[in-house]
């Protein structure tokens, strides 16, 4: 039976639909949900048009900027799941490597079933790199349920 489900979402369609899912699975099985969002990290390199410092700077505005985006992201998310019936829903926004946070705020929380949206395949960058709903799968010791 599943005892706490964890929902990742980062604004996209695929996410929605995620959420919509949630909604049925948590409905039906009257487990608490934890919305899930996180800005990755990245670590600016000097370039021609900046020093570090700058772009340091320039990071550290548009990753609060991010996280901001996030909490917005996660109480609407969370106001959703709540008018559709879902009693007990918490909300995080967590920095890092969204792949490698996931997992281990769904091991933390004590979820048993992560839900993510799934990109499709024609993004370059997935196609080189990976997506990460396939490395959460590799990963998680959870159920991992990718929605399309």
């Amino acid at each position: 039976m599943t005892r706490h489900i964890l929902v990742a979402v980062d604004g996209s369609e695929h996410a929605d639909r995620a959420v919509e899912f949630t909604a049925d699975l948590a409905g039906c099985v009257g487990a608490p949900v934890t919305v899930l969002h996180v800005v990755p990290t990245t670590s600016p390199a000097p370039t021609i048009v900046g020093t570090y410092a700058e772009l340091e700077q320039i990071w550290l505005n548009a990753r609060d900027a991010l996280e901001e985006a996030g909490r917005e992201l996660v109480a609407r998310v969370a106001e959703r799941l709540r008018r559709a019936g879902v009693e007990d829903v918490r909300t995080r926004v967590e920095l890092g490597p969204p792949a490698r946070t996931i997992v281990d705020v769904a091991r933390e929380v004590g979820a048993d079933v992560i839900v993510m949206g799934r990109r499709g395949l024609g993004d370059l960058k997935g196609l080189l790199l990976g997506s990460v709903s396939h490395k959460v799968a590799q990963i998680a010791e959870a159920t991992v349920v990718t929605v399309r």
